[in-house]
């Protein structure tokens, strides 16, 4: 895959039909559908996107962290203990394998929205000074399917990230926050509306098909 890469910071947007292989999978797992998101009540601050990755297809991101402050143990309230509560973790969505994707389900009208908030995102993120943020760029395909639309009649985009930066921060509110600070509330409830049916990741592993002669 890594032949068909353009320089560092190159943003590639391509249609599924010029990747059969690549389209056969996601028709695959068009059929299967996917799950039903988790919509936030409102857009997410800084520390709060999608939940980290399980065994199983994730639902949409938006799951907010709790907005009650959590009550001090007993012991603690009884001591007097008024240590202020450690702030809600930043959740975080990374791959472990060298590659992965993410299938998106988003809203037939909404599709354009969709298409220009993640090239938007993906420039930005190619024009940034931060290094990761260029390999990520590097690494960002999306591919829309060309066939006949998703379950309830979806458009189905592909993110491709081939190659995976090891331990890097795909969470889109994350990103979204870092390029764009002043715009990322309304930024994000775009990204969060736009989606139908909500998107399933996949971590994928590289199977050789011709042995090495050496």
């Amino acid at each position: 895959m890594n032949s068909r890469r353009r320089g560092l910071g190159g943003f590639r947007f391509a249609w599924a039909s010029t990747a059969a292989a690549l389209a056969g999978v996601v028709a695959g797992m068009v059929s299967l559908g996917p799950f039903e998101p988790a919509r936030a009540a409102q857009p997410p601050t800084a520390a709060q996107e999608e939940p980290a990755s399980s065994p199983a297809p994730l639902p949409f991101p938006g799951a907010q962290p709790p907005t009650e402050e959590n009550a001090p143990p007993d012991d603690a309230a009884a001591a007097g203990d008024t240590e202020t509560e450690p702030a809600p973790p930043i959740a975080t969505r990374t791959f472990d394998a060298p590659a992965a994707m993410i299938i998106n389900y988003v809203q037939s009208g909404s599709a354009s929205g969709f298409e220009a908030l993640t090239r938007r995102m993906v420039e930005a993120l190619a024009a940034s000074e931060d290094e990761e943020h260029r390999a990520l760029a590097a690494g960002w395909t999306m591919y829309r399917v060309s066939e006949p639309p998703g379950p309830n009649n979806n458009a189905v985009y592909v993110w491709l990230f081939d190659p995976v930066v090891a331990d890097a921060n795909y969470a889109v509110a994350q990103l979204l926050n870092q390029v764009f600070p002043e715009e990322v509330q309304q930024l994000y409830e775009t990204y969060m509306q736009s989606f139908g049916m909500g998107q399933t990741p996949l971590e994928l592993e590289p199977v050789e098909l011709v042995e090495d002669p050496g």
